[in-house]
């Protein structure tokens, strides 16, 4: 069961990456127009991503370097159960 388990999760770990770097890039907000926007007044509020682009690709390598971790210690969990 844990070798299903270990495997599944390395399978999963690159979508579930992708997916984080994907789901974060979708993250709006909105802030005050910047000047450089040529707004026709500085308190008008716009919607602009949440994160720059490498930090979403650095969320999804966090998030599969996460699961794979996840799926190392089910190894060795495994392993350690069956010394005993």
């Amino acid at each position: 069961m844990g070798r299903i388990l270990a495997n599944a999760l390395r399978v999963a770990s690159v979508p579930v990456g992708v997916g984080i770097g994907f789901w974060t890039a979708q993250l709006q907000s909105l802030q005050r127009c910047a000047p450089y926007m040529r707004c026709p007044t500085p308190s008008v509020l716009v919607v602009q991503p949440t994160f720059a682009t490498w930090q979403c690709a650095l969320f999804g390598a966090g998030a599969t370097v996460v699961v794979l971790l996840l799926s190392l210690a089910v190894t060795r969990l495994r392993f350690h159960a069956a010394i005993r």
